[in-house]
């Protein structure tokens, strides 16, 4: 007889986070935003506030560089984050975020923060721990995590992530620095 799938990691994982996306994304309709969007102004102001480029944006987002373009146009249309060649690779265009994307995504932590849709019925204590055990996961698995950009692997005592209930600073993938082109 073959395993039960239902009680598989990676199935149960699956399913909780295609439910906390669905509410997310229901949740950035007011503030017109997708999670791409919410993911690169959330990582720009929490690790990279001097900016990045929308290749390193779209691998620690773990979204495609063309759906990270596509975000990224839209919120420099919208005045959230703004775009200048790179002062040495002039091909290579960084992104900031500006006072009115910090303005949102504070709107948008604010709102995720004190709905209880994204607490899945746990107490503060299961989330520490759930927390902790997605951490020590997304180390393992080699994961963007904004907390530890300063800390080496090799310390004894690496920096914790501690992303509160509904922050999705966390969801990046860590990668190597890459350029983008600008376009055309």
């Amino acid at each position: 007889m073959a395993e039960d799938f239902g009680q598989r990691l990676p199935y149960l994982l699956r399913r909780v986070n295609g439910a906390l996306s669905q509410r997310l994304d229901e949740d950035l309709r007011e503030f017109r935003l997708t999670p791409s969007q919410l993911s690169a102004l959330a990582i720009l102001d929490v690790a990279h506030p001097d900016g990045l480029s929308g290749a390193t944006l779209s691998a620690r987002s773990g979204v495609t560089p063309q759906s990270m373009s596509t975000a990224l146009a839209g919120l420099a249309e919208r005045g959230l984050i703004a775009r200048s060649p790179h002062p040495v690779h002039g091909r290579i265009m960084e992104c900031r975020i500006t006072a009115a994307g910090a303005d949102i995504l504070r709107q948008v932590q604010q709102t995720t923060r004190d709905s209880d849709r994204y607490d899945a019925g746990l107490t503060p204590e299961q989330q520490e721990t759930l927390r902790e055990l997605l951490t020590t996961m997304m180390r393992s698995l080699d994961l963007y995590l904004p907390a530890e950009t300063t800390a080496t692997r090799d310390e004894e005592e690496p920096a914790r992530s501690h992303v509160a209930p509904g922050d999705v600073r966390a969801i990046a993938l860590r990668q190597p620095d890459t350029c983008s082109a600008r376009p055309g």
